[in-house]
């Protein structure tokens, strides 16, 4: 028996455990069993399983395995690294309705969510997490901890890096890079290279400031 753990206890989390549900509801051996957060969340009256500890506290079981539910990339990276300091099990979750080529490269703890199409030699790096309907092209990265968000297509090599996050409805021209840290506003069009720690925003797509 496996006992799914989710990180966070906030709206994402909430969709960490749907997403789980359409990947092991019909599973015997795979319980959903409740939520470990440092805030005080309550999850479980909205119908979901519960709060169960706080990921500062928790101590592992026989038979847990974890997934991260929290959307702010920064914060996922420090609570990833609690879990594992533990000796912690991340595992996938991918909708059935996926379509990922055989040659794609999946590291650990990600999650990709219905209708995304995912090409050939692309490579999805640990704890990343793709919303719905993403499509990548050829030979396409996507960096750890990144998150990228609905409706985004990303033209063949491509890239995204470490902890950035990528409005919906974001388009990556071939060969386009996003760095480190970087944020990608909703609708933007990536033609280039975007900086580390840099946010932009629109088509072409700019650096703003805030």
């Amino acid at each position: 028996m496996r006992n799914l753990i989710i990180l966070g206890g906030g709206a994402f989390a909430r969709e960490i455990y749907d997403l789980a549900k359409y990947c092991y509801g019909n599973d015997e051996d795979f319980n959903l069993k409740g939520f470990i957060s440092e805030k005080e969340d309550k999850i479980e009256f909205d119908g979901y399983a519960p709060i169960i500890n706080t990921i500062t506290d928790y101590k592992i079981e026989k038979g847990d395995v974890f997934f991260c539910g929290i959307g702010n990339v920064k914060i996922r990276k420090k609570c990833v690294k609690m879990i594992l300091e533990k000796g912690g099990e991340f595992i996938n979750l991918i909708h059935p309705n996926t379509v990922i080529s055989p040659s794609v490269k999946l590291g650990t703890g990600i999650g990709i969510k219905a209708y995304c199409v995912i090409a050939s030699d692309a490579i999805i790096e640990d704890y990343a997490f793709i919303q719905s309907s993403v499509i990548m092209g050829h030979d396409v990265r996507i960096g750890k901890y990144s998150q990228i968000n609905s409706f985004s297509f990303f033209a063949g090599k491509s890239e995204v890096k470490e902890m950035v996050l990528v409005g919906a409805h974001s388009k990556f021209i071939q060969g386009a890079i996003a760095e480190d840290s970087s944020t990608i506003g909703m609708g933007s069009l990536i033609i280039r290279k975007v900086k580390k720690n840099t946010t932009v925003f629109g088509s072409p797509a700019k650096v703003v400031e805030f």
